[in-house]
């Protein structure tokens, strides 16, 4: 069977897929051959500027055809074909065609990422071609392939912002071009897989250049370093052979060595019968492998038991803020007291009669008096009166008898009354405390005694009595109102001048007289008291109220301390009113 040719019984207008496809591999051929000699061609023209060669059969893959002359003329070669041939001749001229200049600017697409060779390539090289039309592997045009990819890709990346840079940046753009192109890696370390990948990346130490060796400082060592060490391994020594030797006397001794159980993980004791916690609850001797009902049983009837039916309870402790007093209300003047009191018994009185008005309160019984008796008890009163005048006087005597037994139980006992005086007193300390000198020139009367002590007793006064030949000095401190009362005492009052009643059975061996307190005729008409200082104090000096008797200035000075000696002689330089200087 004869094959015939594609292009003989093809009509010029039919398309390349209806064509029988039964000698591409001779039309293949023919076009390889055409291929490689306009390649040798222009690789000649390039280099010697000669003109281009003829194709000879050495330049291509040897097939059956003899030569040259034996290649199928050019217009024998099929239409599709032709077609073909001068499409990619375009592609290879638009792609040889000179570009304009543009800056080298890496953030564009294209720019540059190929790297470049020393030995120039013709423009033929750089177009990838159809596997079918590559006669054999070269793994340059391989990698120029894969970098033409590459750059096509590129293009799709986003464009850098179009502004003024500095030198530096441009620099740094231009330094990938510049860089020789990385050495592959040697096979030691391609095929190392310890490796790290610094390690693989880093080149051979042969091929780069020699590392160079960093200077260090010189260093001292310390003084002793040395020595201590020394030290060290020969006390270790010493103690290794310490434990050998004690261990080697257990062994003689037939013990076991203790240094043995180092290496060794300690034993742990066994668990005791009855633990310490339950030791003192648990009848003696029990355990716990034994039967504990009746161990039980004993805990909650012996007596002796720790175990029992009370309860103990902790001790309650008062939180911090019960310890706290309420804090006092607004003080309101006597009549906003009586306003609020007015006020406070009227609501109340309302809220009584709302609840005896619903019925939850009986109501109160007629107040019944001889005056509104014939109002309130009209037909009663005309059919017994005399009977029904018993019954209102009752009545009435009988309000009145809960009142003041109301009244009674209001009021406070004696040792509330002192108390209620007593936190009133320190109280008003708060606002202050004063104090007050008297002189007195004759304290012999036992009224007038009796009047000045027990009075700054109950003022709630504290101080001092000094009795002196020549005088007497009285010094209290309290209050404001307490002295202001205890001041009007003594210098209104009381009649300093009111001679001594005599008393049956008086023995005059009361000794608390001072000037002619032996004698009991003391002639009183001139005598008198006089304030000889005021003033406000800090705190209180004295606990209490006192009389003392003195016959020196020191002993004067000492009972009335450091701090109020100046008075005793502030009161000696005292001169009475109406005395010549």
């Amino acid at each position: 069977m004869s094959a015939r040719r594609p292009a003989d019984n093809s009509a010029p207008g039919q398309p390349d897929s209806k064509r029988p496809k039964t000698n591409a591999t001779i039309d293949i051929a023919a076009v390889r051959a055409q291929l490689a000699a306009r390649k040798a061609a222009l690789e000649q023209q390039k280099l010697g500027g000669a003109s281009p060669a003829p194709a000879s059969g050495s330049a291509s893959p040897a097939p059956p055809t003899p030569g040259p002359a034996a290649l199928p003329k050019a217009p024998a070669i099929d239409g599709g074909i032709q077609a073909k041939l001068a499409a990619a001749r375009a592609r290879l001229d638009a792609l040889n065609a000179p570009k304009p200049t543009k800056p080298n600017n890496p953030y564009l697409s294209g720019s540059g990422n190929v790297p470049k060779t020393d030995s120039p390539q013709p423009a033929v090289s750089s177009v990838a071609l159809h596997p079918l039309l590559m006669g054999d592997n070269n793994p340059q045009q391989a990698e120029k392939e894969k970098n033409e990819k590459k750059a096509m890709r590129d293009r799709y990346k986003p464009m850098a912002p179009k502004f003024s840079s500095v030198r530096a940046n441009a620099s740094a753009a231009q330094a990938p071009s510049r860089a020789s192109p990385a050495a592959p890696p040697s096979a030691a370390t391609s095929f190392n897989p310890y490796a790290s990948n610094s390690a693989s990346a880093s080149p051979a130490p042969d091929e780069g250049r020699g590392a160079t060796r960093k200077s260090r400082k010189l260093q001292f060592s310390r003084q002793g370093k040395y020595v201590e060490q020394g030290d060290q391994l020969r006390n270790e020594q010493k103690m290794e052979a310490l434990r050998l030797r004690i261990a080697e006397a257990s062994r003689k001794a037939g013990l076991d060595s203790e240094f043995d159980t180092l290496e060794r993980s300690f034993k742990r004791q066994p668990p005791p019968a009855v633990e310490w916690w339950d030791e003192a609850i648990l009848p003696k001797g029990t355990s716990y492998e034994d039967d504990l009902e009746p161990a039980f049983a004993d805990m909650v009837t012996n007596t002796d038991s720790l175990i029992t039916h009370l309860v103990l309870l902790p001790i309650p402790i008062p939180a911090p803020q019960d310890r706290k007093q309420a804090e006092r209300g607004l003080m309101l003047t006597k009549k906003e007291q009586k306003k609020m009191r007015r006020q406070r018994r009227q609501a109340e009185l309302e809220d009584k009669r709302d609840r005896q008005k619903m019925g939850l309160l009986p109501p109160d019984p007629p107040k019944v008096r001889l005056a509104n008796l014939m109002k309130v008890l009209t037909s009663d009163a005309v059919q017994d009166p005399t009977k029904v005048e018993a019954k209102v006087r009752k009545e009435v005597a009988m309000r009145a008898y809960k009142h003041e037994k109301d009244n009674s139980d209001r009021k406070l006992t004696v040792d509330e009354r002192k108390e209620k005086e007593y936190n009133q007193m320190l109280a008003k300390e708060r606002n202050g405390i004063r104090g007050a000198v008297f002189k007195i020139k004759y304290l012999t009367n036992g009224r007038h005694k009796f009047k000045v002590r027990e009075t700054a007793k109950s003022d709630l006064l504290s101080g001092i009595c000094i009795f002196h030949p020549k005088f007497a000095l009285v010094f209290v401190e309290g209050v404001d109102k307490s002295v202001k009362h205890y001041k009007r005492l003594l210098l209104n009052r009381i009649d300093w001048t009111e001679q001594a009643r005599p008393m049956d059975g008086e023995d005059g061996s009361d000794g608390e007289g001072g000037k002619g307190g032996a004698d009991g005729d003391q002639d009183l008409a001139d005598n008198k008291c006089e304030l000889i200082w005021e003033g406000e104090l800090t705190e209180r000096t004295f606990k209490m109220f006192r009389a003392r008797h003195v016959e020196t200035d020191g002993k004067a000075k000492e009972w009335l301390t450091p701090r109020f000696e100046g008075m005793w002689d502030l009161a000696k330089r005292w001169k009475w009113e109406g005395e010549d200087m």
